[in-house]
């Protein structure tokens, strides 16, 4: 329990699962005490990023019914081009961005 993980061996599930919660309440309490500034820059950039995915999408589909689908590489090129939400998502540690964190009570 004292003891240091040796370097290069997998941390244990349970306590990577406890450190997601806990930067997940960091993150709550900073949320909370966001000045007003910077939780209206944060609502729009959301809304932002929610319009363009829905746009995106929108073109996407019309284009597949209109011509047909395209090959599912390049499907699947257009659909993380859409997903992507920024800097906001290459600031998130890998397995926490894309559509089950946007999905969360805030």
């Amino acid at each position: 329990l004292g003891e240091l993980p040796v370097p290069g061996t997998p941390p244990d599930p349970l306590v990577s699962a406890f450190l997601r919660r806990q930067q997940r309440l960091e993150e709550q309490q900073r949320r909370r005490e966001a000045s007003l500034a910077q939780r209206l820059l944060r609502f729009l950039r959301k809304k932002f990023y929610l319009f363009r995915r829905s746009a995106l999408m929108t073109c996407i589909s019309l284009r597949n019914l209109a011509l047909g689908r395209p090959p599912l590489q390049q499907l699947a090129q257009e659909v993380a081009f859409a997903n992507w939400r920024g800097e906001e998502e290459e600031a998130r540690p890998e397995g926490e961005g894309g559509a089950q964190g946007s999905t969360s009570s805030e």
